[in-house]
């Protein structure tokens, strides 16, 4: 995917997840390594090589038939703050889900169901899409949903992922042997597998030039480019050649050159053969540049989100930007050999940068289900 030219503003975001509700407390729990993972008592977890999960804490809106629903609800309505019921009857809504349906399943349900629900929910009256890409499945629908803008097709969308903690997801992975005794520690020596977590987040994008509704001021960020690819050699082993393709379609559609970038934010699942595959992708894009890149990922604090991790992995490259610090990456220590030459963001607090204009932010899924996007500064 390339449309060269299609940048889009930034101008609301919302999240909810293992951090807090909202966005200043996503940034601190990003910032002091501190969330919220409690022992799991929705279902029997007994043998399991992880006994707890992220959790959402505080309120979620809805009435809890359906988790990933009330998750995304949270989230889009923090999104949407400041816009009236006749504005949002026109924007459109584009979430991405590793699970679209209810768990148990209701009457009625459809495999698409969770955009059109939570549409329903908000008050939005545009389209509204279901995007199941695997783990970059948040990522892939904000990618979608800057096409619709770009396009002209929707004045505003709200874009992201949301999924919450089942049963089949949390054992599935279990019995694949790919839940970790520790939760998630990418980069780390000490890693095992992944920790998962429930959550939500979205972007609201609108076009660039103050033409929406909510761009009155100042947009957030720019969101320059999107790229995304379906390529591996292995249904559940991740390849850097899609990686790498997706990080590189990214960068053309945005008009950038990898020296341009100066911050990427990291799929880093915590898993030997992602980050690897990861770290190998983006050493062939970057060449020798990559060990004066500041590289995080914020899943040894938040776990893995599901579907909702490309979206809160974009959000966090936002904060950054905002802030002009990147936060570090939690749980790196020891950091893996084949890491060597990179800057890790390892320490305690977040790192100031000042000059801070760009930000890559990688999600990679099952089956080569890649999304890179670039974000920079409004």
């Amino acid at each position: 995917m390339s449309t060269q030219g299609s940048a889009v503003a930034v101008t609301g975001l919302g999240v909810c997840g293992p951090g807090g509700v909202g966005v200043a407390a996503l940034w601190e729990a990003l910032s002091t390594g501190r969330a919220h993972h409690p022992p799991i008592t929705a279902f029997d977890a007994t043998g399991a090589t992880l006994g707890a999960s992220g959790e959402v804490s505080g309120p979620t809106g809805g009435d809890g038939t359906w988790r990933a629903l009330d998750l995304a609800e949270t989230a889009v309505s923090e999104a949407l703050d400041g816009l009236d019921g006749a504005v949002r009857e026109r924007v459109a809504l584009v979430l991405g889900t590793t699970d679209p349906g209810a768990v148990p399943p209701r009457p009625g349900y459809c495999a698409g169901e969770l955009a059109p629900a939570c549409a329903e929910r908000t008050g939005l009256g545009g389209e509204a899409l279901t995007i199941a890409n695997a783990s970059a499945s948040g990522a892939a629908a904000i990618a979608v949903a800057r096409d619709l803008v770009a396009a002209g097709e929707a004045a505003t969308a709200v874009a992201g992922g949301a999924d919450a903690v089942t049963d089949m997801a949390f054992l599935g992975l279990n019995s694949l042997r790919t839940l970790g005794p520790e939760g998630c520690r990418p980069f780390s020596t000490r890693r095992r597998g992944i920790g998962l977590s429930e959550g939500a987040a979205v972007l609201r994008l609108e076009p660039l030039g103050g033409t929406g509704p909510g761009t009155a001021g100042r947009p957030l960020a720019v969101l320059a480019g999107c790229g995304m690819t379906n390529a591996t050699g292995h249904l559940a082993a991740p390849g850097a050649d899609g990686i790498e393709l997706a990080v590189r379609l990214a960068l053309a559609d945005a008009g950038l050159a990898p020296e341009d970038i100066d911050f990427v934010n990291t799929h880093g699942p915590g898993t030997r053969r992602g980050d690897t595959a990861e770290i190998e992708a983006l050493r062939a894009v970057f060449g020798p540049r990559l060990s004066s890149v500041p590289v995080n990922s914020v899943k040894g604090v938040l776990w893995h989100l599901q579907g909702g991790a490309g979206a809160v992995e974009a959000l966090t490259c936002v904060l950054s930007l905002t802030h002009r610090a990147v936060t570090p990456t939690w749980g790196a220590e020891p950091v893996d050999p084949v890491c060597d030459g990179l800057d890790l963001v390892l320490e305690d607090a977040p790192r100031p940068m000042p000059d801070l204009r760009t930000a890559l932010s990688v999600s990679c899924g099952l089956g080569g289900m890649n999304t890179a996007l670039v974000l920079r500064r409004a």
